[in-house]
């Protein structure tokens, strides 16, 4: 490329010039952004004046203490009740053991079936005669 093609023609065109010239001004007389500083010293100055102008929630800075929380050591996995888990296997167990029967073993003895389908009946009545059968009107359910 030659010196001459790398510079635009020069023209003279005075509606181009003056758009030039709106947008200098435009852009002079824009407000500028406030920055986060300035932005935050405004809300204090505006939310914190008056008679009993008090401090909200996200002002609070906790106390430091050199006590650090040590959580209680959880329970064993299998240390449960047995017939409690035996009746969970029983109940979930039996409808995906008659799944993969249906599956992959077509010719399953009927005493297969039998079973895992009496397994799943006899689970899910025991965990059904466990559950509460008394409310405490007082007990709304929440626990900490």
């Amino acid at each position: 490329m030659s010196q001459p093609d790398a510079t635009p023609p020069e023209r003279e065109d005075p509606r181009w010039d003056d758009l030039v010239k709106n947008f200098q001004q435009l852009d002079a007389q824009a407000p500028r952004e406030p920055s986060a500083q300035e932005r935050a010293d405004h809300l204090k100055k505006l939310f914190n004046t008056g008679p009993g102008a008090v401090n909200g929630p996200r002002d609070f800075a906790p106390e430091e203490s050199d006590e650090s929380f040590v959580p209680d050591e959880p329970a064993a996995l299998g240390s449960g009740d047995p017939m409690l888990n035996l009746a969970w296997t029983a109940a979930a167990g039996g409808p995906i053991g008659l799944l993969l029967c249906v599956l992959f073993f077509r010719s399953a003895p009927a005493f297969v079936v039998i079973g895992l389908a009496l397994a799943t009946v006899a689970g899910i009545v025991y965990l059904l005669k466990r559950l509460p059968t008394e409310h405490d009107p007082g007990d709304d359910g929440a626990q900490v």
